[in-house]
């Protein structure tokens, strides 16, 4: 139950942020538990329209079930929304992922909290407030 608790906080923490920026959200109750695929979260605005994901995760990778990933992106394609898995890391700030910056295995797709940090984008990046500054190659 701990682990549900700490999800939907996030994702109420989530639908707050984008409230106070402008957007119409809402959080789907009971996204992880129905048979149909949907997003925990959906944000909306005139210029924007987005899905999410959360994830609130401690660790150094996060993974997603194939089959749960897979039906995230169908379900924006279908509906025209972009998709983002939105992951709340400890201590840090949201990192917003790409499904593309994810790592396809047998059973998941997986990314490492280093490529979260470095592809994923933060809220004010986001919600177009800031522009992601161009990471130096090493």
């Amino acid at each position: 139950m701990a682990h549900y608790r700490k999800g939907a906080d996030a994702e109420r923490e989530l639908i707050h942020m984008l409230f106070c920026k402008g957007f119409s959200v809402v959080r789907v109750a009971g996204s992880g538990v129905t048979s149909l695929p949907c997003p925990d979260c959906i944000a909306l605005s005139k210029k924007k329209k987005m899905a999410f994901e959360c994830k609130a995760w401690s660790g150094n990778y996060l993974n997603l079930p194939r089959q749960q990933m897979e039906e995230q992106v169908s379900w924006a394609d279908t509906a025209g929304i972009e998709m983002y898995v939105a992951w709340k890391i400890p201590r840090q700030s949201w990192r917003f992922i790409e499904p593309k910056h994810f790592r396809k295995n047998p059973k998941n797709y997986a990314i490492s909290l280093k490529e979260a940090l470095s592809k994923g984008v933060l809220f004010s990046v986001l919600i177009g407030e800031q522009e992601q500054l161009k990471q130096k190659k090493a």
